[in-house]
């Protein structure tokens, strides 16, 4: 039986039952060890290399390195803290994510995850990413860069006030960006873990590829993402004068199938879906 090896000691406060259910469902296909470097398959939580979780990017590049698989897991952005995203070498598009096939269109109802409808808001909101996270090494360019190029892309082609709202826990300075109407800190809501207010009522969200897009998408808000967000199968164009809101269906049961609660992690359900990333080891 190959090996797969996690890492307790690099991971969120509030892993604990996630990372634990994880490991009781993968003890049916794997040898478990503790912080090794020499297993089949590594599992991390989260691929945001800051904090607790910063060790993890030496994790990940050794295993990537060999060409051995990791398992990432991560925050939710279906329900946050409730759903957890488990994918394999990267939670983008560009990761083993088993959400194409073998998919029930009840899984929406399941999760009770609901499409709202289209959103009629005046203003853009460009959300910004932690820029220690892996999802943004693809970019080429500073995120500065890139943040400032998706401002001036909607001052030039669509015309609306915009909003710039930096990470919850990567600040930015303001200062630094021309054409902004309006500057958004997010607020921790109280008695949360992590959870930060987060309104969709806008004309449109623009995002690389984390939450927000997701998010706004689902609620009925026209986005703007990259090809590497999840959400780039209902995205507008980067240059789009008119943004509008896909149809959603079938893009949110694909959608669905990329997180489990903690009940189906324990059971074990990820572990067909990823199985075909995993089982080439």
């Amino acid at each position: 039986m190959k090996t797969l090896s996690y890492f307790p000691h690099q991971a969120a406060m509030n892993s604990k039952p996630v990372m634990g259910a994880f490991i009781d469902s993968a003890k049916k296909h794997f040898d478990i060890v503790q912080d090794s470097m020499d297993a089949d398959v590594a599992v991390i939580w989260s691929c945001l290399w800051a904090g607790r979780m910063r060790a993890n990017q030496a994790v990940y590049r050794h295993y990537r390195n060999q060409d051995r698989p990791v398992i990432i897991i991560e925050v939710g952005a279906l329900k946050r803290n409730i759903t957890w995203k488990i994918a394999v070498n990267h939670i983008t598009a560009d990761g083993g994510l088993g959400w194409t096939e073998n998919l029930d269109k009840d899984r929406p109802a399941q999760l009770d995850i609901k499409l709202g409808k289209p959103k009629t808001g005046e203003r853009i909101l460009i959300c910004a990413q932690h820029t220690d996270s892996l999802q943004l090494e693809s970019l080429g360019v500073s995120y500065e860069h890139w943040l400032q190029a998706m401002i001036n892309n909607v001052y030039s082609h669509i015309s609306r006030p915009i909003v710039l709202r930096q990470h919850p826990r990567c600040p930015i300075d303001p200062k630094q960006f021309a054409l902004v109407d309006e500057f958004q800190v997010p607020q921790k809501i109280a008695g949360t873990y992590d959870d930060y207010n987060f309104s969709t009522d806008y004309y449109g969200v623009v995002n690389f590829s984390s939450g927000p897009g997701i998010q706004a998408a689902i609620a009925g808000t026209p986005v703007i993402v990259d090809e590497k967000s999840l959400a780039h199968e209902v995205s507008n164009h980067y240059m789009a004068k008119e943004l509008k809101t896909f149809d959603r269906e079938n893009w949110l049961i694909k959608l669905c199938h990329t997180e489990y609660t903690v009940d189906e992690i324990q059971q074990g359900t990820w572990y067909p879906r990823l199985e075909q990333w995993l089982k080439n080891t």
